[in-house]
């Protein structure tokens, strides 16, 4: 049989004696065009960017951007929501030292001509076009809000830009800004950090005995500059040595201390509870292994147990146990031996919060006492109980209520969060 497709005044194939535009030219043509194609899940998102974008009022161009830059903080650094990191640090710190010593500059030009140098730098064709698709996925992502995905969108239309280079400049594409805005915020937070952990491991020395431009460069690295410290300690490897072997001293006297009985417990009751229910299963998992385990496989139940303890140490409660700690280093009523070992544990746990707080769990002799002669018949009815449930400990959390400690009772909402899924065994029951 021929191939050969018929034409329309051509008798139909079929055999109808039909011609064949009036018998089965249609149908030939249906199943011979392409299937519909499925709009994008973005059109209508992408439609509403471009309207706004070109929207008179730019007051909601500016919120749409607003609402990126608040979601790429949230997000956190990924490589293809910043620049790259590596590049980043190393131009914005040489560009700071360089308009450091520009008299003329006003706080806000230089940080303009900050963005500018940066966003020229790094701003590239490809990594604009790695920023755009990026912010489309995370725009197509479920359950994003109407709101958020036009936001997306309209970040990833400026990003299109870099179609354009030549055309328009780096500094002249909002979606650039926001980054650098986002990246420099991070950056700026990171250099403070690392200035406050050098501070706190340098505050154990006795600066009497430092030479001048060491002192002086602790007193940078105090105000925020941490570069002059930073690049202090590389000129002279002696002195990072000499703080981390007195920060390493200041530990052990810490961890010694903790293992007298006479030592009080450094966490309150709430903390305590809250670190047995987070850390039971690794703490259960390490203590079931045999002697003849493998280092490796020992080395990774430490490892988990780390993990856990660094991922219960929110925020809160590094603040409130390390305010304790620093209010009983002056407390005038102790004696100068308790003050200084106060002193010492305040630096050594917000140095290294996740080790010691091990320590102070697991090699500390004092359990943590109650505040009330209520609180005290309360933690021995829940040590009394064989298996901690979220019911358990709802008396509990509602005598905390009555005590006016609004954090230990959302401490303690979030232990039952976490027996819903991952119940306590203290002990077998009894037969």
């Amino acid at each position: 049989m021929s191939q050969k497709k018929p034409g329309r005044n051509d008798p139909c194939p079929c055999g109808s004696g039909k011609k064949y535009k009036v018998c089965h030219a249609a149908e030939d043509r249906a199943r011979a065009a392409p299937p519909p194609s499925t709009p994008h899940p973005l059109t209508d998102d992408l439609k509403a960017a471009m309207e706004l974008l070109g929207d008179p009022d730019v007051s909601r161009l500016s919120q749409a951007l607003t609402r990126v830059g608040e979601l790429l903080t949230e997000w956190g650094p990924a490589d293809d929501l910043r620049f790259d990191a590596k590049d980043f640090d190393a131009h914005v710190g040489a560009e700071l030292a360089r308009l450091s010593e520009d008299d003329v500059l006003d706080a806000a030009g230089a940080r303009r001509e900050l963005l500018v140098g940066t966003v020229r730098k790094l701003g590239t064709r490809p990594f604009l076009e790695k920023l755009g698709a990026a912010l489309l996925a995370r725009a197509a992502e479920p359950a994003r809000s109407r709101d958020d995905r036009r936001a997306l969108c309209v970040g990833a239309l400026l990003a299109s830009a870099s179609r354009k280079v030549g055309k328009a400049r780096p500094e002249d594409i909002p979606i650039l800004d926001v980054v650098f805005d986002v990246q420099f915020r991070e950056w700026s937070a990171r250099h403070k950090a690392l200035a406050e952990k050098y501070q706190l491991l340098a505050e154990g020395l006795d600066e009497s005995t430092l030479s001048p431009e060491a002192r002086e460069a602790l007193q940078h690295a105090r105000d925020g500059d941490v570069d002059a410290l930073v690049n202090y300690v590389k000129e002279d490897p002696g002195l990072a040595e000499r703080i981390a072997r007195e920060a390493r001293e200041r530990a052990s006297r810490v961890e010694a201390k903790l293992r007298e009985p006479s030592t009080p417990a450094v966490f309150s009751p709430d903390e305590e509870l809250w670190l047995t229910c987070v850390l039971w299963e690794p703490m259960q998992a390490l203590k079931s292994l045999p002697p003849e385990t493998p280092p490796a496989e020992r080395r990774e139940a430490v490892s988990a147990l780390l993990r856990g303890m660094k991922g219960a140490l929110d925020p809160d409660f590094l603040s409130g146990m390390l305010g304790r700690l620093h209010e009983k280093a002056k407390d005038a009523s102790a004696d100068e031996a308790t003050r200084a070992w106060y002193a010492d544990a305040a630096i050594a746990f917000e140095a290294e919060p996740s080790r010691m707080g091990l320590a102070a769990l697991l090699t500390g002799r004092r359990e943590a006492e109650g505040r009330s002669a209520e609180e005290l018949v309360a933690l021995a009815d829940l040590k009394a109980l064989t298996t901690w449930t979220p019911e358990s400990f709802e008396p509990y959390r509602q005598l905390l209520g009555q005590m006016g400690l609004t954090g230990g009772v959302e401490r303690i909402r979030r232990v039952q969060d976490w027996l819903r899924t991952h119940p306590v065994a203290l002990r077998p029951e009894p037969a």
